[in-house]
């Protein structure tokens, strides 16, 4: 939590920071996705509150920093790696806010996409389990 507020909190304007809320600890899911699904997306630092927001078709950008593991490049497995970024990389930076500005503006497009990921991920789900059934069905 101090890194996010350190990377992005810390770095905005002051004109703007009454339009931002900062939580100094995490929530709880159900209250998360209660805000979620109220929102035109998210844009973080980590990937637990990403992926509820693409399990509940909205849309979500992540920034990633060395310091995580490599869990962020799921992003690009399920076709969001234009919503994937490098916090350490000052070109990515760059592209940060024209990016989350356009998921905001474009909300149809951007719940689209979203629906798309969900959709590659339940698909795989799917495959997946249809696979480990006919594994344990062939086992008996």
């Amino acid at each position: 939590m101090a890194v996010g507020k350190e990377m992005i909190i810390d770095k905005l304007p002051r004109e703007i920071l009454d339009r931002v809320v900062w939580r100094p600890d995490y929530w709880l899911t159900g209250e998360a996705i209660s805000v979620f699904i109220r929102s035109a997306g998210l844009f973080g630092n980590e990937m637990h509150s990403p992926i509820m927001c693409i399990g509940h078709g909205i849309p979500a950008i992540v920034c990633r920093f060395a310091e995580q593991t490599s869990k962020g490049f799921m992003w690009e497995d399920i076709g969001l790696g234009d919503w994937l970024f490098d916090h350490d990389s000052a070109e990515q930076q760059k592209k940060i806010a024209s990016t989350v500005l356009d998921m905001a503006k474009n909300p149809d497009a951007a719940k689209k996409k979203a629906a798309e990921a969900r959709a590659f991920v339940e698909q795989r789900q799917k495959a997946t389990m249809e696979v480990l059934q006919e594994a344990l069905k062939n086992n008996r």
